[in-house]
């Protein structure tokens, strides 16, 4: 019950300001420090907030161009600023999620996908995507070529 009260005034102040944001996590804080936190963690940028999480004794702001704020429980300071640089990633990458998909498939046999994500695996830009039997593919996100297939059956 708290969690959504939180959210839902949290959202709604944010809402009110122009921006729309998701809030998870724990929700021992009040709305008004969540709110008070996007909004110190918002000045001298121009990029729109959408995410706050309350994490390990601070609250997590990230925003649209990928820089990630944390900001203090009261909402008063920001203690770390943290720049995620996935744009240039998927900027660099000449294969589409979906291609690496279907190159990575039938590698895993007849199971589900559990989760893909791109990441820069020792200087290559790489499509890691995962599978329910275990099996996790690594595609190259810029020839669409499957660079590895690892079965782990522990």
């Amino acid at each position: 019950m708290k969690k959504r009260s939180i959210a839902a005034l949290t959202t709604a102040a944010a809402v009110s300001a122009g921006t729309v944001f998701a809030v998870t996590g724990a929700t021992a804080a009040s709305s008004s420090d969540a709110v008070r936190a996007v909004q110190t963690a918002s000045k001298g940028t121009s990029a729109k907030p959408y995410e706050l999480d309350r994490e390990r004794g601070h609250w997590e702001v990230t925003f649209a161009d990928g820089t990630q704020k944390l900001v203090t429980l009261n909402g008063s300071k920001v203690t770390k600023t943290r720049r995620d640089d996935r744009d240039a990633d998927v900027a660099q990458a000449r294969t589409s999620l979906v291609a690496a998909l279907r190159a990575a498939a039938p590698r895993a046999g007849n199971t589900q996908l559990t989760d893909a994500d791109l990441d820069a695996d020792d200087g290559q830009l790489v499509w890691q995507i995962g599978f329910a039997n275990d099996t996790d593919v690594d595609v190259d996100a810029r020839t669409g070529k499957v660079l590895r297939v690892d079965n782990d059956d522990d």
